[in-house]
């Protein structure tokens, strides 16, 4: 803990640059989300024009006559050491007995090329996402710590 004045204005300063450092982070996050996603959409709309409109739509999606099932990956909260939220992204194998099942085998047996990078280039947005998620949650942090010091500034 700072003691006197100018020690707190130096970690303030640190923790400015290290927000800004962390907004940094969080807007190429965000640009690479929306560059991966727009990718995926390309590969589904690949997948739709070769093989047709009806093979690759919402025909395919299940109806409410459909069972219940779990998704495949999953977001989870962990605390560190310091008692800060932490993010992580869960992978659960398929296993129909547990309710994981496949969506991909819903548009049929012989997947496309595109569809299954389609897919692979949606799970990685959705790693970019929760890291993302990660840097927002340091950000958050690092301005209440912020004005926490700026308090203890002005009673010094």
């Amino acid at each position: 803990m700072p003691k006197t004045r100018d020690e707190v204005c130096q970690l303030m300063d640190k923790l400015l640059l290290h927000s800004l450092e962390l907004m940094e982070q969080e807007v190429r996050l965000k640009t690479t989300i929306e560059a991966v996603t727009n990718d995926g959409q390309l590969d589904l709309a690949h997948t739709r024009f070769t093989k047709g409109a009806q093979s690759v739509s919402a025909v395919q999606l299940p109806t409410e006559d459909y069972r219940d099932f779990s998704a495949l990956n999953s977001l989870t909260e962990d605390r560190d050491e310091l008692g800060q939220v932490q993010l992580s992204l869960d992978n659960h194998p398929v296993d129909k007995e547990t309710g994981h099942i496949d969506p991909i085998r819903w548009f049929g047996i012989l997947i496309p090329a595109t569809l299954q990078s389609a897919r692979t280039k949606f799970g990685r947005a959705l790693e970019y996402v929760v890291e993302c998620g990660n840097v927002q949650i340091q950000l958050r942090n690092v301005l209440l710590n912020y004005g926490a010091l700026k308090k203890l500034k002005v009673e010094l």
